[in-house]
């Protein structure tokens, strides 16, 4: 066994020289000409304070939204430099919520976000003191805001991502990636209060498209062209030529069949489509998302044919691995680090006995999880299917043949 990937820790502390007063702009206290200094947040480097690190991102089910990515970091800290009342501390009165946090393993970042909570526990001795500190991502951020009331144009879902985020009660501050979206999104009203990562994930829910933050902390939307015909950026295997993993886990039930189908999009009326055959062989499994943002009943129900199309019938997944970084190389630890939410990913079983001997499978990547202690670093992802259908894809040898492939919703 080698070395798991080398760990760094940083935390954010407005600050100037020595962690001083910063100058902060129309501030009564700190706005005055010189008595301030310019300054900011400055990265702080605490891992060799750090114990442990844990990390979740991404959903629990295909057919929810990505949720708020989090972390949980462990913090031997007996001269008490994050106890918020030490007035003795560089860092004070700077130990506080909303502090920027990056985790990096490798040399990758594996995780941005921002503290919500320190939590402090004192021993009886001060060698013994622990601080956990809990972190979100910036999806914590868009959950406690709200729109006030506008009209937004008939528009491309991604456009609409852009325009929410470019509100002026929003004016969202960190990066954001917004790919090209399939669907249009009508004009109906957005009624005063309604919740900025609400109104997101349900224009991401009415794309069939993804949400999320990155490893790196940009607020990412993809249309969901973007897996179809995938291409796999790595391989697990439990022969040579891949990823070796730890575990696999699988699952054939009827956790994803949806083979009746009702959506609707406003003004418009309940779109309805069913799958006789599936409904006869498993009963009426429903799917109904009666709150859609798109433009007219036709694309409501080109929806709803195509959550159809994917879910009316069960399929056996490999829905997730565990992979111990300390046993990898240098290079396949890099591969197994770089990989991020919604990448393509092939797994690969053997068997010892039956047929075949040996089943691949294409998934998207939905979930990864980080868990850090000394000497051992285990990453956990989790999967979902890919449609399992070749489009019709321009200008490409194997799915731009004509009378072969399928045209994509």
């Amino acid at each position: 066994m080698s070395a798991p990937p080398t760990l760094q820790v940083l935390l954010g502390f407005q600050t100037t020289v020595n962690f001083g007063t910063p100058f902060q702009l129309d501030n009564a206290t700190y706005g005055l000409l010189d008595t301030g200094t310019l300054g900011g947040y400055q990265m702080v480097d605490i891992t060799t304070m750090v114990r442990s690190v844990g990390t979740n991102r991404g959903r629990n089910r295909v057919m929810e939204q990505f949720t708020a990515g989090t972390a949980q970091l462990t913090i031997y800290d007996p001269t008490r430099l994050f106890d918020p009342v030490n007035t003795a501390s560089i860092y004070y009165p700077y130990v506080a919520p909303r502090q920027p946090v990056q985790i990096i393993a490798g040399g990758v970042t594996i995780y941005s976000g921002y503290v919500t909570d320190w939590d402090l526990d004192y021993g009886f001795t001060t060698s013994a003191n622990v601080t956990s500190i809990t972190c979100a991502d910036a999806f914590t951020i868009l959950s406690n805001q709200n729109m006030n009331a506008w009209t937004p144009t008939s528009q491309s879902s991604s456009a609409r991502v852009a325009a929410v985020l470019t509100r002026p009660e929003v004016v969202y501050q960190g990066a954001y990636s917004v790919g090209a979206g399939s669907s249009t999104l009508g004009g109906a009203d957005v009624t005063a209060g309604t919740n900025v990562m609400s109104y997101l994930q349900n224009v991401a829910a009415s794309e069939q498209g993804y949400l999320f933050i990155s490893s790196t902390g940009t607020l990412t939307f993809t249309g969901r062209s973007a897996v179809l015909n995938p291409v796999s950026s790595i391989s697990f295997t439990d022969t040579n030529g891949g990823i070796p993993y730890q575990t696999l886990k699988n699952q054939y039930g009827d956790e994803l069949l949806y083979n009746y189908v009702q959506t609707q999009a406003p003004p418009g009326a309940v779109q309805t489509t069913s799958d006789p055959t599936s409904v006869s062989l498993y009963q009426a499994q429903q799917w109904t998302k009666l709150d859609l943002l798109n433009s007219t009943d036709t694309e409501a129900l080109a929806l709803a044919n195509y959550v159809l199309g994917r879910y009316k019938d069960p399929v056996l997944r490999f829905t997730g691995v565990t992979v111990q970084l300390a046993a990898l190389s240098a290079a396949d630890q890099t591969t197994a680090l770089s990989v991020d939410l919604t990448q393509i990913a092939s797994v690969q079983k053997s068997y010892s006995v039956g047929t075949p001997a040996s089943v691949t499978q294409t998934l998207i990547v939905s979930g990864i999880k980080h868990s850090i202690t000394p000497g051992s670093h285990v990453l956990e992802y989790t999967f979902e299917s890919t449609d399992q259908a070749a489009y019709f894809t321009l200008d490409n040898a194997i799915f731009g043949v004509l009378d072969t492939n399928l045209l994509a919703f």
